[in-house]
């Protein structure tokens, strides 16, 4: 039991570490367009439907870490008709073998 505990605590503070390590805007901003601009030189589908999108929205990095206890965690942008229109960030934990 102490075990689990341990590593909920350790799944909890990876996750804390992720969420407090921003990116500044601007440089998120900027690797965001280069992530999309890279996914639509690649796929055509994606620059086929991304044309038509009204918002797309780009996390270019979203960490991964764990053990039987898991976290994952990112920051992206919101573009509406090609202009940045937010901020958005992603969180998750899991558990299992």
């Amino acid at each position: 039991m102490i075990f689990q505990s341990k590593l909920k605590y350790l799944a909890a503070s990876i996750l804390a570490v992720l969420l407090t390590s921003g990116t500044a805007f601007a440089s998120l901003t900027s690797e965001s367009r280069a992530a999309l601009s890279q996914l639509r030189s690649q796929n055509p589908a994606a620059a086929k439907a991304s044309s038509r999108a009204l918002a797309v929205l780009v996390f270019p990095n979203v960490v991964k870490a764990g053990f039987i206890f898991g976290a994952q965690g990112g920051e992206g942008i919101l573009f509406v008709h090609g202009k940045t229109a937010g901020r958005y960030r992603t969180v998750a934990a899991s558990y299992g073998l």
